[in-house]
């Protein structure tokens, strides 16, 4: 192995390019590099060893979700009822007649 120092370049996955790299070493404990600098985008970061990000999961299709949620015992319409105390009220709403169409609320009184 060799000993590595500072300003060296080794090769690193950058985790804003997503691609294996040349870095330049920034920071060492002792002989184990902790932090390097992409020489591409100058973004520094830990030193990651080589190792890329989680490979990305196929998403399911709609199809898939909704028999999975089915299988799963749960249900998959959402609740859309709003309860009684969620519902608006006070000053935007009080004092206003909202049985009659807009049209009829904006006209004058004579």
């Amino acid at each position: 192995m060799t000993v590595n120092r500072l300003g060296d370049i080794i090769d690193d996955h950058c985790t804003r390019c997503h691609r294996l790299t040349d870095h330049s070493v920034v920071a060492l404990i002792g002989e184990e590099v902790k932090k390097v600098r992409c020489r591409t985008c100058n973004h520094e970061h830990d030193f990651r060893h080589g190792k890329g990000g989680q490979k990305k999961k196929p998403k399911l299709s709609a199809y898939e979700e909704v028999l999975a949620s089915i299988t799963a015992g749960k249900t998959a319409e959402p609740s859309t009822k709003m309860p009684e105390a969620a519902k608006p009220s006070g000053p935007a709403t009080r004092g206003r007649n909202r049985s009659l169409p807009l049209r009829t609320r904006l006209l004058p009184k004579h």
